[in-house]
């Protein structure tokens, strides 16, 4: 059984070396930039996603619209499907950036400063080439789950990560919820048990005694935790847009980006 110690903190940490490499041990619940997007900056990016518009995973409830494509949705199909798409999902992903900023270059500027200045798209081999990074999303609540590549990519080169973050940038924040909420309990191969069937949520369970520390969305805001640790999306009033994308550390310690 995965131990699990006690957070350090439960408040907003800063970004910098330290804070970073304690995220990928799990001993702090989430870094938090403040401000990483201007005001004006989520206006156009928001007025750049409206123009461009969501689809809606299917099968999926309660629905969540995207823009992009993610690793996961090709988990058990041919891989060569996903990097088909890529190009296509990337200049999609050009377009609404064209009218304001990438927050993915940005954030990776960030890390190199900080962390380390071996930062770079994820990368399969010659013949699928890059991941696509930079999932825009429509979620006013998501279940209970994990996001970990060891499990969801067994096969695929980011399944050979060490550890696994997310970051959310905050584009439109709902007036009221759509907290995240993120719990001090990591993912193990004997809690697919726990999994709801025909769904990608897990019973509460598993979450019932451990810390939880909540993100509130503020827009321009950036929040990065471990997506290993159970996590799950209150419902809100009002839309709840975010740009993401994972950060895994590889075995020989670069960091890679996919979404």
């Amino acid at each position: 059984m995965l131990k699990t110690n006690e957070w350090q903190t439960l408040n907003d940490c800063e970004m910098n070396h330290d804070n970073f490499q304690a995220l990928l041990k799990n001993n702090i619940p989430s870094i938090r930039i403040s401000k990483f997007a201007s005001f004006e900056e989520c206006n156009k990016l928001s007025l750049a996603i409206e123009k461009v518009g969501f689809d809606f995973y299917k099968n999926v409830e309660p629905p969540i619209g995207r823009i992009g494509i993610t690793q996961f949705e090709y988990r058990n199909r041919d891989k060569l499907g996903y990097f088909d798409e890529v190009k296509k999902a990337q200049t999609t992903y050009n377009q609404v950036i064209s009218l304001s900023f990438d927050p993915l270059q940005r954030l990776a500027t960030m890390l190199r400063q900080n962390v380390s200045n071996k930062v770079q798209i994820a990368y399969e081999n010659e013949v699928c080439g890059n991941y696509f990074a930079g999932l825009i999303r429509h979620i006013n609540i998501a279940l209970l789950h994990i996001d970990f590549a060891q499990l969801d990519a067994p096969d695929w080169e980011i399944g050979n990560i060490t550890s696994q973050l997310v970051w959310n940038l905050y584009v439109k924040a709902p007036t009221q919820g759509g907290v995240c909420k993120v719990y001090n309990r990591q993912w193990q191969s004997e809690d697919e048990k726990y999994k709801t069937p025909g769904s990608y949520g897990y019973d509460y369970s598993l979450v019932a005694t451990s810390e939880v520390k909540h993100n509130i969305p503020l827009a321009g805001d950036l929040v990065i935790f471990n997506s290993r640790n159970f996590h799950e999306v209150l419902p809100g009033i009002g839309e709840r847009i975010t740009i993401s994308s994972f950060i895994g550390k590889m075995p020989g310690g670069d960091l890679v980006f996919w979404s």
